[in-house]
Protein backbone atom coordinates (compact mmCIF):
# COMPACT_ATOMS: atom_id res chain seq x y z
CA UNK A 1 0.00 0.00 0.00
CA UNK A 2 1.15 3.52 -0.75
CA UNK A 3 0.29 6.20 0.82
CA UNK A 4 1.16 9.94 0.34
CA UNK A 5 0.25 12.56 3.03
CA UNK A 6 0.92 16.00 2.31
CA UNK A 7 1.25 18.42 4.45
CA UNK A 8 0.81 21.77 3.48
CA UNK A 9 3.29 24.62 5.24
CA UNK A 10 1.69 27.62 7.11
CA UNK A 11 2.49 29.96 9.48
CA UNK A 12 1.65 32.15 12.22
CA UNK A 13 1.66 35.86 12.22
CA UNK A 14 1.42 37.88 15.60
CA UNK A 15 1.72 41.70 15.64
CA UNK A 16 1.42 43.94 17.88
CA UNK A 17 -0.08 47.79 17.66
CA UNK A 18 2.93 50.30 18.07
CA UNK A 19 2.61 52.11 21.31
CA UNK A 20 3.05 56.03 21.90
CA UNK A 21 2.96 57.52 25.02
CA UNK A 22 2.49 61.37 25.30
CA UNK A 23 3.59 63.85 28.11
CA UNK A 24 2.89 67.56 27.68
CA UNK A 25 4.53 70.20 29.87
CA UNK A 26 2.56 73.52 29.67
CA UNK A 27 4.89 76.53 29.45
CA UNK A 28 4.52 78.70 32.34
CA UNK A 29 4.80 82.48 33.03
CA UNK A 30 4.72 84.78 35.98
CA UNK A 31 5.14 88.69 35.33
CA UNK A 32 5.71 90.53 38.42
CA UNK A 33 5.65 94.10 37.96
CA UNK A 34 6.84 96.86 40.24
CA UNK A 35 5.43 100.59 39.24
CA UNK A 36 5.15 102.99 37.43
CA UNK A 37 6.20 105.58 40.16
CA UNK A 38 6.84 108.68 38.98
CA UNK A 39 8.51 111.20 41.07
CA UNK A 40 8.73 114.82 41.17
CA UNK A 41 11.03 116.84 43.06
CA UNK A 42 10.21 120.58 42.76
CA UNK A 43 12.30 122.16 46.05
CA UNK A 44 14.45 124.03 43.38
CA UNK A 45 11.52 125.59 41.71
CA UNK A 46 9.93 126.22 45.00
CA UNK A 47 12.78 127.97 46.52
CA UNK A 48 13.25 130.06 43.12
CA UNK A 49 9.67 131.66 43.64
CA UNK A 50 10.42 132.33 47.41
CA UNK A 51 8.77 128.99 48.58
CA UNK A 52 11.72 127.44 50.53
CA UNK A 53 11.22 124.33 52.29
CA UNK A 54 10.34 124.73 55.99
CA UNK A 55 13.85 123.96 57.39
CA UNK A 56 15.08 126.16 54.94
CA UNK A 57 12.31 128.92 55.58
CA UNK A 58 13.42 128.92 59.17
CA UNK A 59 16.73 129.57 58.12
CA UNK A 60 16.21 131.88 55.44
CA UNK A 61 13.74 134.35 58.21
CA UNK A 62 16.20 133.44 60.69
CA UNK A 63 19.12 135.12 58.46
CA UNK A 64 16.90 138.21 57.14
CA UNK A 65 16.04 139.24 60.27
CA UNK A 66 19.64 138.88 61.70
CA UNK A 67 20.68 141.21 58.53
CA UNK A 68 17.25 143.61 58.97
CA UNK A 69 18.57 143.81 62.70
CA UNK A 70 22.24 144.76 61.90
CA UNK A 71 20.85 147.01 59.58
CA UNK A 72 18.54 149.03 61.62
CA UNK A 73 21.29 149.06 64.41
CA UNK A 74 23.93 150.85 61.44
CA UNK A 75 21.17 153.35 60.50
CA UNK A 76 20.05 154.63 63.88
CA UNK A 77 23.60 154.97 64.82
CA UNK A 78 24.27 156.87 61.22
CA UNK A 79 21.41 159.13 62.01
CA UNK A 80 22.27 159.78 65.51
CA UNK A 81 25.63 160.55 64.25
CA UNK A 82 24.44 163.10 61.62
CA UNK A 83 22.49 164.70 64.12
CA UNK A 84 25.40 165.07 66.51
CA UNK A 85 27.44 166.24 63.69
CA UNK A 86 24.62 168.57 62.35
CA UNK A 87 23.56 170.02 65.34
CA UNK A 88 24.38 173.98 66.37
CA UNK A 89 24.77 174.53 62.45
CA UNK A 90 22.74 177.00 60.30
CA UNK A 91 18.89 175.16 59.10
CA UNK A 92 19.45 172.22 62.12
CA UNK A 93 15.34 172.06 61.84
CA UNK A 94 15.90 170.44 58.82
CA UNK A 95 17.91 167.25 60.26
CA UNK A 96 15.42 165.44 60.52
CA UNK A 97 13.36 166.13 58.00
CA UNK A 98 16.28 165.03 55.30
CA UNK A 99 16.07 161.65 57.57
CA UNK A 100 12.72 161.37 56.98
CA UNK A 101 12.85 162.09 53.12
CA UNK A 102 16.22 159.05 52.99
CA UNK A 103 14.07 156.78 54.36
CA UNK A 104 10.86 157.56 51.96
CA UNK A 105 12.95 156.87 48.98
CA UNK A 106 14.68 153.86 50.39
CA UNK A 107 11.37 152.04 50.94
CA UNK A 108 10.35 152.89 47.29
CA UNK A 109 11.13 149.26 45.94
CA UNK A 110 13.38 148.28 43.05
CA UNK A 111 11.66 146.79 40.13
CA UNK A 112 12.59 143.52 38.65
CA UNK A 113 10.77 141.25 36.22
CA UNK A 114 11.62 137.83 35.32
CA UNK A 115 10.11 134.14 34.34
CA UNK A 116 10.03 131.80 37.37
CA UNK A 117 10.74 128.75 37.97
CA UNK A 118 14.04 128.54 35.75
CA UNK A 119 15.27 125.91 36.36
CA UNK A 120 12.76 123.13 35.49
CA UNK A 121 11.53 120.27 38.27
CA UNK A 122 13.27 116.96 38.60
CA UNK A 123 11.65 114.32 37.49
CA UNK A 124 12.74 110.32 37.22
CA UNK A 125 10.34 107.17 36.54
CA UNK A 126 11.02 103.67 38.22
CA UNK A 127 8.89 100.67 36.70
CA UNK A 128 10.40 97.26 37.04
CA UNK A 129 9.23 94.07 35.62
CA UNK A 130 10.53 90.57 36.43
CA UNK A 131 9.71 87.76 33.87
CA UNK A 132 10.28 84.10 35.51
CA UNK A 133 9.72 81.64 31.90
CA UNK A 134 9.47 78.16 31.98
CA UNK A 135 9.44 76.62 28.47
CA UNK A 136 6.72 73.60 28.30
CA UNK A 137 7.63 70.73 25.41
CA UNK A 138 5.92 67.32 24.20
CA UNK A 139 8.09 64.59 25.50
CA UNK A 140 6.67 60.85 23.36
CA UNK A 141 8.39 57.95 23.72
CA UNK A 142 6.72 54.70 21.76
CA UNK A 143 7.08 51.28 21.70
CA UNK A 144 7.31 49.25 18.46
CA UNK A 145 8.11 45.90 18.71
CA UNK A 146 8.22 43.72 14.95
CA UNK A 147 5.61 40.99 14.36
CA UNK A 148 6.42 37.75 15.51
CA UNK A 149 6.38 35.00 12.34
CA UNK A 150 5.89 31.02 13.31
CA UNK A 151 7.01 29.33 10.20
CA UNK A 152 5.76 25.50 10.23
CA UNK A 153 7.64 23.76 7.06
CA UNK A 154 5.19 21.76 5.44
CA UNK A 155 6.10 18.49 3.26
CA UNK A 156 5.11 15.42 1.62
CA UNK A 157 5.45 12.03 3.25
CA UNK A 158 5.55 9.20 1.43
CA UNK A 159 4.95 5.89 3.12
CA UNK A 160 5.27 2.26 1.48
CA UNK A 161 3.87 -0.67 3.14
CA UNK A 162 4.10 -3.93 1.94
Amino acid sequence: MLRITTVYPRFDLEYHWPRAEIQQQVTRVQIKTEGPVVEIDQRQCWSELGLPSPLGYSKQVRDEARLKTLEAIGKLAAEGDEVVERAGHFREEIIFADQAKRRMDERIPELNIQAVPTTPPKISFHYQLELDWSPGGVAITHDVRPPTITWHLGGVYVDVRG
